[in-house]
Formats: C-alpha cells, sequence, structure tokens
C-alpha cells in the first residue's frame, strides 16, 4: 500500500465518522436557528404591546390630572360658597345682637358664634 491509498483509506474513515457528526450539527443549529427567530418575533410583539400600553397609560395620567384638577376648582368653590355663607351667618348674628334681647338669647347667639368660629379654623 502506498502513501496514497493510506491517506485515502483514512479520508474515508473520518468521512465516515466525521458526516454524521456535522449532519446532526447542522439540523441542531437549523432548529437554534428557527427558535431564534420565533423567540425574536414573540419578543417583537411583546414589546408592540408595551408600547400601545405605555400610549394607553399615558393617555389615562392625562385624563386622571385633568380630572384632578376639575375637582380641585369644584373644592375651591365650595370652600368658597361655605365661607361666604359663613360670612352671612356671623353677619346676621351680629346684626341680631342687641342690649334690648333677654340674656337667653345672648347666650345662644354666642354659643352660636362660638361654633361658627371653631368652623371656620382650618383642621
Amino acid at each position: 500500500m502506498d502513501i496514497q491509498e493510506t491517506i485515502d483509506s483514512l479520508r474515508k474513515v473520518l468521512e465516515s465518522v466525521i458526516a454524521p457528526g456535522v449532519e446532526s450539527l447542522r439540523l441542531r443549529l437549523d432548529t437554534l436557528e428557527k427558535d431564534l427567530r420565533e423567540n425574536g418575533q414573540s419578543i417583537d410583539r411583546l414589546d408592540g404591546r408595551v408600547d400601545h400600553l405605555s400610549i394607553r397609560m399615558d393617555h389615562l395620567a392625562e385624563r386622571m390630572d385633568d380630572g384632578f384638577a376639575r375637582l380641585d376648582a369644584r373644592i375651591d368653590t365650595l370652600g368658597s360658597g361655605i365661607n361666604t355663607r359663613l360670612d352671612t351667618l356671623t353677619s346676621a348674628i351680629l346684626n341680631m345682637r342687641q342690649p334690648t334681647y333677654p340674656d337667653a338669647v345672648l347666650t345662644r347667639l354666642e354659643t352660636l358664634e362660638r361654633e361658627i368660629e371653631k368652623l371656620r379654623k382650618p383642621a
């Protein structure tokens, strides 16, 4: 046997041993590549959903800010109305206070005035 025959014979042995392993590796790589593509598409879909959710959350935050602003305005209006009514009531009490009324009425008016002052004080 000469050297060329030995080389050819070794080549055939190596090809018969290596070829199935190479094919198996190719199949594994193809499977991994397919999985990566599918996972990438899933990630892209999730990314799109997260973007959509972020937009909706931003819109909701804007609407809530608007709603809170309206509520603040209503609370301010109600507070002003209450203060106006307290001022009117206090004025009426002061106008009714005359020395000609009996002591019981004056005592009741003073008690009412103290209660109104308590209401005016912030909690």
